[in-house]
């Protein structure tokens, strides 16, 4: 079963950035398990942009190769100070989009 057949996590997914893998891999073919691994990986970017994750790679730049870009540029562009707000809110999402799929993949 692909994450195509559950409306909640579609419409969770509505609320991150379409560009982004985990977006794409609701959206499309994908597991379950692989949504939720997808998930796991930009949860872990989004909570320390600069923190290398073992792979030589800030999260900053593993989210800019997970289609994170446009986000980026925009949070990097904050002049009011919502970005903390947007970024908090955006691993909110991410969390329970990674539980979810992990529920769904044990069923």
């Amino acid at each position: 079963m692909n994450s195509q057949t559950n409306p909640i996590l579609i419409e969770i997914s509505e609320s991150i950035p379409e560009t982004s893998r985990t977006f794409r891999f609701i959206h499309g073919p994908e597991s379950f398990a692989e949504v939720a691994a997808q998930a796991r990986e930009e949860f872990l970017c989004l909570s320390d942009l600069d923190a290398d994750l073992g792979n030589g790679l800030s999260g900053r730049t593993q989210l800019a190769q997970y289609g994170y870009e446009n986000w980026l540029k925009e949070l990097d562009d904050d002049h009011e100070g919502d970005g903390d707000d947007n970024r908090l809110r955006l691993i909110g999402f991410l969390k329970l989009i990674i539980e979810l799929a992990d529920e769904l993949a044990e069923e």
